[in-house]
């Protein structure tokens, strides 16, 4: 580790200070004016930086009040509860023996990997595993990790990668601040990875969770990750890790004051079709199981059906009850469907008393926040659900409670 100011004894009594002030963004000359009277430019700025990013990580990390974060890496770290979740599918399916992470950031999936086995994490820019190396410092895994800053890359090439039991990789997906697209545009390309994957056959990659379908190598395993309702990432999964491969939706929720993670795998068989119609639920998928395509077995665990085979809503009469339901949805109750237009709504909107709305589109091509303008609300009225689809080339508007 480099003898970088931060890590300083003065600048982390500075910081436990800025953790108590309000950071919000017209607040920051007022700080850094505040700290150039102790420190150089450059010092202030990084203790800005990191007293920021700190905050922002809250959510994200464990103890992050005293972890080292770069705005960028902050951004493409991985969430704990993911990496967490992550680490013990590899733990529970890669043969004993060392983890190889292949690009470990400030090291988001190093420290959650480290809990189960030995780690040995590359990382090509210093400030960056400096920062992982002081973050396995903080959380007490530090020697359970080997830190190696050099292209992993390179060390495949000439075939001095150590021995491992399993490899995960997180290859670049931005490059001079321009987003890439397709496996093969991934810093390393997809070729460098099933390289790797020779190897060792017990691989993850971590890829974005819009992949195509048709980029996907044969025979692998492919997870869709949400966390917040967002499907997050997706994994492939090589070799033992595949689990026998097929395609899987992995979902963090919170049921009953109670978070963890619930899974559903897609056989990617046609679901039923049927009828929509007013006192029924509607219950919208999890973006990660819509990504998974889970739409049959979801329509088994709620005795429900598709009105339409491109629109992944989904209708029945039953509330989602259960592990099997309850974390892949969110529901509502339909109260009214009309064919859409502005006036109806607005019209219906008086007459049903709503005067808070939640808008919502899947189909039509109307933006719901160009829309909320133009509603002409109750004043102190109840909360209500516009829902804006199609069913065939027919625009509907739906009207329904949130359950």
């Amino acid at each position: 580790m480099t003898d970088n100011f931060l890590f300083s004894a003065q600048a982390q009594e500075t910081l436990a200070g800025l953790a108590d002030m309000d950071l919000a963004g017209h607040n920051h000359l007022a700080i850094l004016t505040q700290l150039r009277g102790t420190y150089m430019p450059k010092e202030a700025g990084a203790l800005l930086s990191l007293a920021v990013a700190r905050h922002k990580a809250v959510e994200k990390f464990p103890q992050a009040d005293r972890l080292f974060f770069t705005p960028e890496a902050l951004e493409q770290a991985t969430a704990y509860p993911i990496a967490q979740h992550r680490a013990l599918h590899l733990h529970h399916h890669a043969p004993p023996g060392p983890v190889l992470d292949l690009g470990c950031g400030i090291g988001g999936d190093t420290l959650a990997l480290a809990q189960h086995r030995p780690v040995i994490a590359y990382e090509t820019d210093p400030e960056r595993l400096d920062f992982a190396q002081a973050n396995a410092g903080v959380l007490g895994v530090s020697g359970q990790i080997e830190f190696r800053l050099a292209d992993w890359t390179s060390d495949l090439a000439a075939d001095r990668l150590p021995m491992a039991a399993a490899a995960f990789a997180d290859p670049a997906r931005r490059a001079q601040g321009r987003r890439l697209f397709g496996l093969e545009q991934m810093i390393p390309p997809l070729s460098v990875l099933l390289r790797l994957q020779e190897q060792i056959p017990a691989l993850g990659v971590k890829v974005a969770p819009g992949v195509a379908d048709n980029e996907i190598p044969p025979g692998c395993g492919v997870e869709f990750i949400s966390h917040e309702r967002t499907c997050k990432e997706a994994v492939l999964w090589f070799g033992p890790l595949a689990n026998g491969g097929g395609r899987r939706a992995s979902v963090y929720a919170t049921l009953h004051g109670d978070s963890s993670w619930h899974q559903i795998e897609a056989s990617l068989l046609p679901p039923p079709l049927g009828e929509l119609a007013a006192g029924q639920f509607l219950h919208e998928p999890d973006p990660a199981v819509i990504r998974a395509g889970a739409f049959a077995e979801l329509c088994e665990g709620l005795n429900a059906h598709l009105f339409d085979p491109q629109i992944a809503y989904l209708v029945g009469t039953e509330r989602a009850k259960g592990d099997d339901a309850e974390p892949f949805v969110q529901s509502f109750q339909l109260e009214e469907i009309h064919p859409f237009s502005l006036k109806t709504l607005n019209r219906r909107i008086r007459a049903l008393g709503i005067g808070q709305v939640e808008l919502k589109r899947r189909g039509p091509p109307i933006e719901p926040e160009s829309l909320r303008p133009r509603l002409k609300l109750v004043a102190g009225g109840r909360a209500g659900v516009i829902i804006l689809t199609r069913r065939g080339d027919q625009r509907l508007l739906l009207i329904a409670r949130r359950v």
